[in-house]
């Protein structure tokens, strides 16, 4: 799911994920449960290339945060 906020594209993931799978540099990191790696891979490249902000559906610090953006 897409949502366009003051601080741009954020993009909530529907697999199984976390913060880990998305570093601050190099290429996102496909998670191991799936089906097919390989989709697997460019469905987690996709999103990091259009989202300005990932919310990982499995990131507990998602839970904690008030706001998405934060203020």
């Amino acid at each position: 799911m897409a949502v366009n906020t003051r601080a741009g594209r954020a993009i909530i993931t529907g697999f199984c994920c976390n913060d880990k799978n998305f570093p601050a540099s190099g290429t996102a990191v496909a998670s191991g449960v799936h089906i097919d790696v390989r989709d697997a891979y460019d469905s987690i490249q996709k999103i990091r290339d259009l989202a300005d902000i990932v919310i990982p559906i499995h990131d507990l610090a998602v839970g904690a945060k008030k706001r998405i953006p934060e203020a």
